[in-house]
């Protein structure tokens, strides 16, 4: 059961990445970059949340 699950999340993950990677491709230029600045905010904002939550010692 659990061989079957893991299969299963990494064949999601490749199949995910490919449709992202040929959306990507599709895109114009401008849209990547939009979609690039929404990524950078993202990933900042995940940081610091996870440096909020070592400050505190809450996990």
């Amino acid at each position: 059961m659990r061989d079957n699950f893991m299969t299963g999340v990494i064949a999601g993950g490749i199949i995910g990445a490919t449709a992202g990677l040929y959306a990507f491709s599709k895109m114009s230029p401008r849209q990547r970059k939009k979609l690039m600045k929404r990524g950078n905010n993202v990933i900042k904002n995940a940081s610091n949340m996870m440096n909020m939550t070592n400050a505190m010692n809450m996990f």
